[in-house]
């Protein structure tokens, strides 16, 4: 017990636990640094809680440089030929997870694998054009 005086009268508290402390070996804080290191991805990765339409990742990653008014990459509204889709798709999807001369690669927490794939479908159908004209 320690004895506590608070404005002349003394109050009787227990003491402060103390827990021991012990020191972890060399190799057993060599481990956990190991551990720790490998799970920091899963904690800094950011996965979407709902996908987006691919309107609306259009808007909000694309738009920036592929709209009608200032278009620094190439116009992202027509559509393509059921033909050249695979190969297409093929090419956007390098495109945004690589990069590309002005292009910045696009990692999978700023757009899922999955919205990517709705994302390359709209595209190569041609069904962005509202999007790319600022249209809901």
């Amino acid at each position: 017990m320690h004895n506590i005086t608070i404005n002349r009268y003394t109050v009787d508290t227990p003491a402060p636990a103390r827990m021991p402390l012990r020191l972890l070996s060399s190799s057993t804080f060599k481990r956990l640094l190991v551990a720790g290191s490998l799970l920091l991805p899963l904690a800094t990765t950011s996965v979407a809680a709902e996908e987006r339409e691919p309107a609306e990742v259009y808007r909000q990653v694309c738009s920036h440089c592929h709209n009608l008014d200032k278009a620094v990459g190439p116009m992202i509204t027509m559509p393509f030929p059921e033909t050249a889709w695979e190969a297409r798709g093929t090419y956007i999807r390098n495109t945004v997870r690589q990069g590309r001369a002005a292009m910045p690669s696009l990692r999978e927490a700023k757009v899922s694998n999955a919205e990517l794939d709705e994302l390359i479908d709209a595209l190569l159908r041609g069904e962005l054009a509202n999007a790319a004209a600022g249209e809901e």
